[in-house]
């Protein structure tokens, strides 16, 4: 490895403990999902036939279709760009501890990161299009395979699912190299692509232990956490039912407070958890960059 792979960890845990602000960034997309799920399932056909009486009784109507699709959309576009930005305003507040600032601060990561925002947009739009290209073309040749032949090709395209791993890993290197390019560096958007697959390139076996690290370590964490937290519901859930199976008034109450509040506390912690597992990118992208076996390439110059 062409890096310190403790010294990279370090970092990672001393910027993430230390400047908390960069939890509130990652656990924004996670309250606004819990803000709006009351809105969600109100509208949603598939909860509402568990809602207690007058609600259930809209499931027929047709404009309920028709309400819960224009309220998904209002609701993904603010979404997906909220969660742009969160990884954005989380990844330059690490990259500016990282270069000596001592202090960072929510609306200071807000305005100052902005100048990046449409190129780490355009990132992660380009990756996800990608990823769907391939898991749509993939699915294609599944489902046709498996009709020609009566089911037995899915047998053989099983195993072939596991491919989607080291291509995730892959990808998904890329792009936090690629994000962390443009904020660092300031390269446009095809520059830092490049500068992060040469990075990748050049040090693969060191970025797929730290990939691993992190994606198991994060999530053994994150389960250790959120699992408890989903008990209480689970034990709930049967109060939401009368004698004869059919919902009751606390159905409507554990659907539209209890559910939320759940939701609040396993985004805080995973919000908390992402806030590390982007600030360990950063730190990586710095270190790399200060390699001498990791020159800044002709095609991917810095700003």
């Amino acid at each position: 490895m062409n890096f310190d792979l403790g010294e990279v960890l370090t970092r990672m845990w001393k910027v993430g403990w230390n400047h908390k602000v960069l939890w509130l960034w990652q656990m924004l997309p996670g309250l606004l999902a819990a803000v709006t799920l009351p809105v969600f399932i109100l509208t949603n056909p598939g909860f509402m036939l568990l809602l207690p009486e007058p609600f259930n009784q809209y499931v027929d109507e047709p404009w309920i279709m028709i309400a819960f699709a224009g309220m998904t959309f209002l609701l993904v576009i603010p979404s997906m760009f909220l969660q742009v930005l969160a990884q954005l305003a989380t990844t330059y507040g690490a990259v500016k501890v990282e270069k000596g600032a001592e202090k960072i601060a929510f609306m200071e990561l807000f305005r100052e990161s902005l100048p990046y925002f449409w190129r780490v947009f355009g990132l992660y739009a380009l990756f996800a299009g990608g990823w769907m290209v391939i898991w749509v073309g993939f699915m294609a040749v599944f489902m046709a395979g498996s009709m020609l032949t009566m089911g037995l090709a899915a047998l053989c395209f099983m195993p072939l699912f596991f491919l989607a791993i080291p291509i995730f890993i892959v990808g998904y290197s890329i792009l936090e190299l690629a994000q962390a390019a443009i904020v660092a560096d300031d390269m446009p958007l095809m520059d830092a692509i490049a500068r992060g697959w040469s990075l990748f390139r050049a040090n693969v076996l060191g970025v797929i232990i730290l990939m691993l690290i992190l994606y198991f370590g994060l999530s053994i964490l994150s389960s250790a956490f959120v699992f408890p937290m989903m008990l209480p519901m689970m034990l709930l859930m049967p109060l939401g039912l009368n004698s004869q199976g059919n919902p009751n008034d606390m159905m409507l109450v554990f659907f539209l407070v209890i559910f939320p509040l759940m939701f609040v506390l396993i985004f805080a912690v995973q919000g908390i958890l992402m806030a590390f597992f982007q600030s360990a990118w950063a730190a990586l992208y710095l270190c790399l960059g200060r390699s001498p076996d990791n020159p800044v390439t002709a095609d991917a110059p810095p700003r």
